[in-house]
């Protein structure tokens, strides 16, 4: 039988310095609900994107001849599918289409060779402007760690008719680790125009899964009372790296001296008040 355990470092780290922040009043028990539903669902939305790119990219790199391989765009046919396009090198064809399903394990993949259509050319134009405008105006607010660590991921999210948002997640090649921290996102306004920037920790928490040998069956790390609550990006992350046996992780809040949990069984967020 695994034995249980619990990162303790971390969470007498995260004790400490709870013991030294200036608390805030929480939020009503219907504002906390609809606060931690909106960043469950948005974690997850930022997780089905994340995914179905490292899977289509897989695949990619498996069937087709990288010279051949140009820009390409991720973005949602319907409500419930996600669908992963690589261009060639000219940006004129289609090379491979993957399609996931939000709601099963279903998914397709298609190699032949078709025109782009012209809202993924649209996409696609709308992207790289995006990106380029993002890094321009805040990328030397952006730290990542060493590319023998793992590169940053980048996801671009439409919240509504009236904001996009671009994720940049810490990625990792490093096994038996999630990769919490080093993430930022840039909203954009229905202009395209950059509105605003969020850093969501203060730096790369890289917490390991495994102790001697044994498998971590819950984590925690703590949030600095500028950031009370558990983000999206600590959702999509510990979906994206946790062992199969791991259903939950905790984040201390030092705004509000609660322990906030998320659990995967119930895809919703826990919380416990600290006395």
């Amino acid at each position: 039988m695994k034995i249980l355990k619990l990162t303790l470092a971390l969470c007498c780290a995260a004790i400490f310095l709870a013991s030294c922040s200036t608390l805030k009043k929480m939020p009503s028990s219907a504002e906390m609900q609809a606060i931690n539903d909106s960043i469950v669902a948005e974690g997850f939305q930022l997780y089905y994107s994340e995914r179905a790119h490292w899977i289509a990219t897989d695949i990619m790199l498996e069937k087709c001849n990288m010279a051949n391989v140009g820009g390409g765009v991720t973005y949602k046919p319907d409500a419930n599918t996600l669908a992963v396009v690589f261009f060639d090198r000219n940006n004129k064809n289609c090379v491979l289409e993957y399609r996931a399903s939000t709601l099963n394990s279903e998914a397709s993949v298609i190699d032949s060779i078709r025109p782009i259509s012209e809202e993924e050319m649209a996409l696609w134009h709308r992207n790289s402007s995006l990106i380029e405008k993002a890094i321009s105006k805040y990328g030397d607010k952006m730290l990542f760690a060493s590319k023998s660590f793992g590169s940053p991921n980048l996801d671009i999210i439409e919240i509504n008719d009236h904001l996009i948002r671009i994720y940049f997640l810490q990625g990792t090649v490093k096994p038996d680790l999630i990769p919490f921290g080093n993430d930022y996102s840039i909203d954009f306004d229905e202009n395209l125009e950059p509105v605003a920037f969020r850093k969501y920790h203060n730096s790369l928490i890289a917490i390991p899964t495994k102790d001697s040998g044994e498998e971590v069956r819950m984590t925690v790390h703590s949030h600095l009372p500028d950031n009370p609550f558990i983000t999206p990006t600590d959702i999509c992350n510990f979906l994206l790296y946790r062992p199969a046996d791991m259903d939950s992780f905790s984040v201390l809040s030092t705004s509000y001296n609660c322990m906030f949990t998320f659990s995967l069984d119930q895809q919703l967020i826990l919380i416990e008040k600290r006395k």
